[in-house]
């Protein structure tokens, strides 16, 4: 009963005060703040890092190397085209292929060695002999 007292004591055209939530009026505005800040403390480092990958694999691209496509074709790089935008890839003895230098996501090493694949133990001792 107190409580509806309280609401017609108060004044007509006075608002409450609304604390620190003021600040930002309601809570489609905190959501629209919050989600900038997610952009650019998440999104936007984690784009330019791609971007500068991607332009330093590009700048180590020579003559001989193996490379990867998007498309999964492995081949040996036989021309850089410098004015353009384009590499031949040599595919098999006879078989070129133009593609674009975007085209290229990675360069094959040719001097790291395979993983060993780990052995299974001799006796496993979960298994009871008959």
């Amino acid at each position: 009963m107190l409580d509806n007292l309280l609401l017609f004591a108060q004044e007509e055209g006075a608002k409450p005060d609304q604390g620190p939530m003021s600040l930002f009026g309601n809570p489609m505005m905190l959501m629209l703040v919050i989600m900038a800040a997610f952009f650019f403390i998440v999104i936007l480092p984690q784009q330019r890092k791609k971007k500068r990958d991607e332009d330093e694999l590009m700048a180590s691209l020579k003559k001989n190397d193996e490379v990867i496509t998007t498309a999964g074709i492995i081949g040996i790089v036989a021309h850089i085209k410098e004015s353009g935008d384009e590499v031949t890839l040599k595919i098999d003895d006879n078989a070129r292929m133009r593609v674009l230098r975007s085209a290229i996501v990675r360069i094959v090493k040719k001097d790291a060695a395979p993983a060993p694949v780990p052995t299974p133990p001799a006796s496993d001792t979960n298994i009871k002999q008959a």
